[in-house]
């Protein structure tokens, strides 16, 4: 029963503070697994920019795809911001 007590707790804690995304390098998909800066229920993040094409301003941008920017910003990289600039949308690239 303790022993699984412990795995419980320990599978809350991945899902917690565990994330990934994919990227696509030279046709191969890859999943890249983060600590997250904050605790969140989400698990799985959109990273625009971890793929070969140009990347896209912010003018461009669908509201569904700032707001993936705007979590991945903030649970991977620790950024919190409000995606009012192409400024802030540049210091959300991977570093």
């Amino acid at each position: 029963m303790k022993t699984l007590a412990a795995a419980l707790a320990l599978a809350l804690l991945a899902i917690i503070f565990v994330g990934y995304y994919d990227a696509l390098d030279d046709a191969d998909i890859n999943r890249v697994f983060f600590i997250k800066k904050a605790p969140t229920w989400q698990v799985e993040f959109r990273n625009l920019f971890a793929n070969d094409a140009d990347d896209k301003p912010l003018e461009r941008l669908t509201p569904e795809e700032r707001d993936e920017v705007i979590a991945y910003c903030r649970y991977r990289l620790g950024i919190t911001t409000e995606l009012n600039t192409q400024a802030e949308l540049e210091r959300c690239k991977p570093r």
